[in-house]
């Protein structure tokens, strides 16, 4: 596939899943930065991308698609090596449910829009976030107990890693301890610790793509 153009930000939960996924199928994308901070992601050519305003929208030769989780499908399907989704049906329904706990029903309550709904205080806005987020990493981490090999789901990166790996980046910078020996979730520190060492995770994750100062 060429011609792909991704628009992302580089700390953006959902631009992460798509750039590892790109990177882990090694397709060559071009990046095009969209701040969320500055009202960018709100200009009317944004807009025109992604009616919500939100980040990753992927253009494609057919079409702009939105929706990490819409993209990283439609990638699978049309560069099924390296596969992110099993074997099976069953394997395949585990992994987008583990990847439902984060992508639904975590990350999108600690998201800016909503934290700044709750509350101007940043530390009410704090606990709100720590609050979802232990709860997700909680519901995973006792989902992935029955999955999980050497990653959520078996001994091969899939869906599943590309949501949790970017919510655990997002709970150690709201204080929730995930990377050492004080990690409250051992296992996805585990997979964490099993992700780390992928090429595909290095070159995608967000201190590889941060803005200079």
């Amino acid at each position: 596939m060429q011609g792909l153009k991704l628009y992302h930000y580089w700390r953006s939960s959902s631009s992460w899943r798509v750039r590892w996924a790109l990177d882990h199928k090694g397709i060559k994308t071009e990046l095009k930065a969209v701040s969320l901070l500055d009202g960018e992601s709100e200009s009317p050519e944004h807009r025109a991308r992604n009616p919500l305003g939100y980040v990753p929208a992927l253009d494609t030769p057919h079409g702009i698609l939105t929706q990490s989780s819409a993209i990283v499908a439609w990638l699978d399907e049309i560069s099924s090596e390296p596969p992110l989704y099993g074997a099976s049906t069953w394997e395949r329904a585990r992994i987008r449910q583990l990847g439902a706990v984060i992508a639904e029903d975590t990350q999108p309550i600690q998201n800016l829009p909503v934290l700044h709904l709750h509350s101007s205080d940043a530390k009410e806005q704090k606990k709100w976030a720590q609050h979802f987020i232990r709860q997700g990493l909680g519901a995973f981490e006792t989902l992935a107990a029955g999955t999980a090999g050497e990653f959520s789901v078996g001994d091969r990166l899939s869906w599943a890693d590309l949501c949790l790996i970017p919510q655990l980046y997002n709970a150690d910078r709201f204080g929730i301890p995930v990377g050492s020996q004080d990690s409250e979730f051992p296992l996805l520190t585990r997979i964490a610790q099993a992700c780390e060492r992928l090429p595909s995770y290095l070159s995608s994750h967000p201190s590889r793509h941060e803005p200079p100062a």
